[in-house]
């Protein structure tokens, strides 16, 4: 009996035993849930509301994180499906070329400002944090500029003559301290966006009406790419093999044999729209293009699938 007694106690201790392991387990799961609600709801609410009353540039961070957006307002950023407004200087970034640490750009300074207006040609490497005055600073304002995504190349289209640059197309190798003249002989249509190349400073493209025009000799002739049809955007891949651009769709040049090709999917635009801007994250397949309606699209998968970020100057 006494045996009988002691198996008994030992069923029930084991019974509680287990009971209270499964109370311990359930308390687990249900923090567990607690900590990814949180996480989620952290994720969801963490993006800000972000106005576009104008867009003026756009490209990625060099370590490939952050998409950012140049508007009238200053910089803005995405990153991992959120929106930000970084805590940077307010200014209007005309002419915005992103660079792998920063930008170089033109416009007009914001409010609170010590800038002088027109701000003149502008660097900033460490992404807008600070801005470095570097020339025609009450003078010009150059609304189509580029810059070369690594090294110190430069090409201004300065719109009139000011106190070291006559009208036209002109390059500097050193960011900005000295200046050429380009003869652009062979371009046909002025130029509405010039992209630079990555690392080869002698090789740039400009958008026109009449097509996209490639140089290779720092500006001194160009050549028509494309067909003449008007072109409101150009981009050069951070890796240096193709040039991007497109009007309401987007192709790609590949540097190596000259080959066009279009991208495999491209969002529907509105007929009265045009690709303004065009951004390519220099680490991973993920590019970006805003409209003149100042809607945004995202791929993370070389164009394969698109998602619209922004509509109508307000991010989604």
């Amino acid at each position: 009996m006494a045996k009988k007694n002691t198996r008994n106690r030992r069923e029930v201790k084991a019974q509680q035993k287990r009971q209270q392991q499964m109370m311990w387990i359930g308390v687990g799961i249900v923090a567990i849930t607690l900590v990814i609600g949180l996480v989620f709801l952290i994720n969801r609410t963490s993006s800000v509301a972000v106005a576009f009353p104008d867009i003026h540039g756009m490209s990625f961070t060099g370590d490939g994180g952050q998409l950012r957006v140049a508007t009238h307002t200053g910089i803005v950023g995405y990153q991992n499906g959120n929106w930000s407004k970084p805590d940077l200087p307010v200014n209007d970034y005309m002419g915005y070329s992103g660079t792998e640490n920063g930008f170089f750009s033109s416009g007009h300074p914001g409010a609170g400002s010590r800038l002088v207006n027109p701000i003149g040609l502008v660097e900033s490497r460490d992404h807008g944090a600070n801005i470095t005055t570097i020339n025609f600073s009450g003078e010009t304002d150059f609304h189509v500029m580029g810059a070369a995504y690594y090294g110190e190349t430069i090409y201004v289209l300065n719109p009139a003559p000011n106190s070291l640059l006559s009208a036209g197309l002109h390059y500097s190798l050193d960011s900005g301290q000295t200046w050429e003249q380009s003869a652009a002989e062979g371009l046909i249509e002025p130029p509405m966006q010039i992209a630079v190349h990555p690392s080869e400073a002698s090789v740039l493209a400009l958008a026109t009406r009449g097509g996209v025009f490639l140089s290779n000799d720092f500006g001194a002739t160009f050549t028509r790419i494309s067909d003449a049809n008007i072109v409101t955007s150009v981009a050069f891949d951070p890796d240096g093999e193709r040039l991007l651009f497109g009007f309401d769709s987007l192709f790609s040049y590949a540097l190596s044999d000259g080959q066009i090709t279009s991208l495999a999917v491209s969002p529907d635009i509105d007929a009265d729209q045009a690709i303004l801007y065009i951004a390519l994250n220099p680490l991973d397949d993920a590019l970006a293009f805003a409209t003149s309606d100042r809607d945004i699209f995202y791929s993370p998968d070389e164009g394969q699938s698109w998602e619209q970020i922004a509509t109508d100057g307000m991010s989604n």
